[in-house]
């Protein structure tokens, strides 16, 4: 009976968390970003949908980190250098100006958090071979003064791009190419 103060305390620290108040309010933005974020593919069973996002990710040199296909899971990153030239100049500005050392970015991972779920009918039941695919793309990019900076990736032609790439490979892999 150890387990029974674990959950009291538990609880009670739970009911002490204060979610904020517009925390689940669907915005025209969110919704906007969704639809970019997110496709529906027919015809392709599940696994045959993952290999094909699997195909994708690394064509676009992506490692894959983990991927957990009875979830419909996929997650990868890459490496990449961050430096840009018109931070860089800023930087220097500043230091001539006498502002002192300005932090600029040096180098960058992006991650890929890849979701496939299957499309629901008007029964509540799941389509065998009709499924919604949702990809987000994130960087975290790291200073030279080891700090470092997260943001999603909102940028269309990023997201389109990698849709075109998908929608290929899933006809690639429908034929077994």
């Amino acid at each position: 009976m150890k387990i029974l103060p674990i959950l009291i305390g538990a609880l009670f620290l739970a009911g002490c968390v204060q979610i904020p108040e517009n925390t689940f309010v669907v915005t025209p933005e969110l919704i906007q970003q969704r639809q970019l974020e997110t496709r529906r593919y027919d015809g392709i069973k599940e696994a045959d949908l993952i290999a094909a996002s699997a195909n994708v990710l690394q064509d676009l040199g992506f490692i894959l980190e983990n991927s957990e296909t009875r979830l419909g899971v996929l997650t990868a990153n890459k490496q990449r250098d961050a430096i840009h030239a018109g931070e860089v100049a800023a930087a220097i500005i500043v230091a001539l100006l006498g502002g002192g050392a300005m932090a600029i970015s040096k180098d960058q991972t992006i991650r890929v958090a890849l979701v496939v779920r299957p499309v629901i009918d008007s029964n509540g039941k799941a389509m065998s071979e009709s499924h919604f695919v949702r990809v987000t793309f994130q960087r975290l990019v790291r200073l030279t003064d080891n700090s470092t900076r997260v943001e999603t990736l909102r940028e269309p032609e990023l997201y389109r791009d990698f849709f075109e790439r998908l929608s290929k490979s899933v006809f690639l892999e429908a034929q077994k190419i």
